[in-house]
């Protein structure tokens, strides 16, 4: 009789599961604004850091972390399980040619910036290269000056784009799907022409118009910036605030990959800082930035078939607006800028 009831219970647990289909069903109803919430929850804010004009609020994780496993650029590049080249030896200045070497995925971040080969590269979203796999990859030229080859290979240059020419190129990128959806281009003349403002008011200089020149020039400021806010234990992502303002805000889903690119976002928002100082209505608090996290999943988003895996979401809110990597109903990575003053 035991084995009965046994038989019993088991077919009522079967009738009660979801079949295939229906689990198909339930994927699909997982919107964008809840793949954001979960995100969003999956993280409390820590203690605020001011220093300057510039506060910080770290993302400290507090619950598992979910969807695939990946690599950062940087890991890749210098352990040779990456390589990036021009397309081909005569080069294309939008795109760029990702072989992934190893059995695990590449995660390559919005903005990032490979150097080397016929000139300086930072890329227009963010990708995640499966193992073994070779993509293009939509890039921006951030060295107008120069169109000739330094090295067969990109190396990476360890920056990040300046967060207002960052923020400027996403909002392109994000205008040029919308009229064609394969199409990650940015506006290449506007990228240069910041550039050239970012030397205009940081007094930096560079023969070939080089991004990277202004963060070589300013680097005992930088250094100073970096140990005003150094990462925290379990640290996944940051809340900036500029002269009292939102800024922006990065997210990525592992601890381990954040660690690695920390420097580098704390950096392109630095270079922000430093070009002006103003009087700051209100002073930023974690309060605040724990709304401001709120409210990302309640912008309009648009979605889009990553150039790598997963898909790409585009965000936009009023004047503020951002980018996001949706891989197995994660987020992946997230940026998100506020009003460039």
């Amino acid at each position: 009789s035991s084995d009965l009831m046994n038989e019993k219970e088991s077919s009522e647990v079967s009738a009660t599961e979801p079949t295939k289909v229906e689990k198909t069903e339930q994927k699909k109803k997982i919107t964008e604004s809840e793949v954001i919430d979960q995100a969003v929850e999956s993280l409390k804010v820590g203690l605020l850091s001011n220093y300057q004009n510039m506060s910080v609020a770290p993302l400290v994780g507090v619950t598992a972390e979910t969807g695939p496993e990946y690599l950062t650029m940087t890991e890749a590049l210098e352990g040779e399980l990456l390589e990036v080249t021009e397309i081909d030896h005569g080069g294309s200045v939008p795109n760029l040619r990702v072989r992934n070497l190893c059995d695990k995925n590449v995660l390559l971040l919005d903005g990032e910036e490979l150097m080397g080969a016929k000139q300086n590269r930072v890329l227009n979203t963010t990708v995640l290269v499966a193992g073994q796999t070779e993509v293009v990859v939509p890039v921006s030229c951030t060295e107008q000056g120069r169109w000739s080859y330094k090295s067969e290979k990109f190396m990476d240059s360890k920056i990040m784009m300046a967060k207002a020419a960052r923020s400027s190129k996403s909002s392109s990128v994000s205008h040029s799907l919308k009229i064609q959806p394969n199409s990650y281009c940015s506006d290449q003349g506007k990228v240069w022409e910041e550039i050239a403002d970012y030397h205009c008011d940081l007094g930096s200089h560079s023969s070939t118009g080089a991004m990277k020149a202004a963060y070589d020039q300013r680097e005992d400021d930088l250094r100073a910036c970096r140990e005003a806010f150094p990462l925290v234990e379990g640290q996944r992502g940051v809340v900036i605030f500029v002269n009292g303002e939102f800024s922006g805000c990065e997210i990525l889903s592992r601890a381990d990959a954040y660690k690695l690119v920390h420097q580098k976002i704390i950096e392109s928002y630095s270079l922000e800082a430093f070009r002006e100082k103003k009087e700051s209505s209100g002073k930023p608090s974690a309060k605040k930035a724990k709304a401001l996290l709120g409210q990302i999943s309640s912008w309009k988003t648009e979605r889009f078939k990553s150039v790598g895996l997963g898909e790409d979401l585009r965000l936009q809110n009023c004047e503020s607006h951002g980018n996001a990597l949706l891989v197995d109903e994660s987020i992946v990575h997230a940026a998100a800028f506020g009003h460039d003053s």
